[in-house]
């Protein structure tokens, strides 16, 4: 048995289908009171919300895939029952939209490490080990998204050169975490800043209108200093700001 919304989506099926099988349709009436009622032809159902050709669709009653023949049906009714072991639940009306909202995201990272590696192939004199890879050389690249003199190339050719790497790693941590630890306070605005604020319709982050009554917040970088401007810093996620 399957039961079924106004939208005709599955919300419960019985894991084995018995010889007599049956339908039913669930809805809800403007008390939110339920009602069953069967469900003579699922494909006069639903056939109407897949296309507007008035053609017969084979539909599968357990997770509504539709086809053109029963043949195409019955093949996929058999890996069906052995692969979805659970309904199939659209979003409602309420949900049905998706939207961006980590916004935290879309800050560039202060400092990112991209790395890479070479091995030679070393032969071995066991008979079930034909070649072991060895590292000869490595290096890495740390780049700053707000001050390139940070920014650095190195790399060393060596059988050593993966622990040198992990020692420059820990080298690099710590200077990285002096560096995220200072809070530098803000610029003074300039006459343009003050009135890109005044001016400003949209949040720079959200890229969301401003509304009437949504405080302009000043904002700045705590690692340069520059201004920055956002609204609703109440309701929006700061916790990145705010760690910094």
């Amino acid at each position: 048995m399957c039961t079924a919304s106004r939208t005709t989506l599955s919300r419960y099926v019985f894991q084995r289908k018995k010889d007599r099988h049956v339908n039913l349709l669930y809805v809800q009436d403007e008390n939110s009171v339920g009602h069953f009622a069967w469900i003579k032809n699922l494909s006069r159902l639903v056939s109407a919300q897949l296309s507007k050709k008035k053609c017969r669709r084979y539909i599968c009653d357990r997770c509504l895939h539709y086809f053109n023949s029963e043949d195409k049906l019955q093949t996929h009714t058999v890996d069906c029952g052995k692969l979805n072991d659970c309904a199939i639940r659209l979003p409602s009306d309420k949900d049905k939209w998706l939207s961006f909202n980590n916004y935290n995201r879309k800050e560039r990272l202060p400092f990112v490490v991209y790395a890479d590696l070479e091995c030679v192939l070393k032969k071995m004199e066991e008979e079930k080990t034909y070649q072991h890879h060895q590292v000869f050389s490595l290096a890495y690249y740390v780049h700053c998204s707000y001050d390139n003199s940070l920014s650095i190339y190195n790399s060393c050719r060596s059988v050593d050169c993966v622990a040198w790497f992990a020692e420059e790693l820990k080298n690099l941590a710590i200077r990285v975490k002096n560096i995220l630890s200072t809070n530098v306070p803000m610029v003074n605005l300039t006459s343009d800043d003050w009135e890109k604020l005044r001016s400003a319709t949209h949040c720079h982050i959200c890229e969301k209108l401003f509304e009437q009554d949504d405080a302009r917040v000043r904002d700045h970088c705590h690692l340069t200093g520059w201004y920055r401007v956002f609204h609703n810093l109440s309701g929006y996620d700061a916790h990145f700001i705010i760690e910094d």
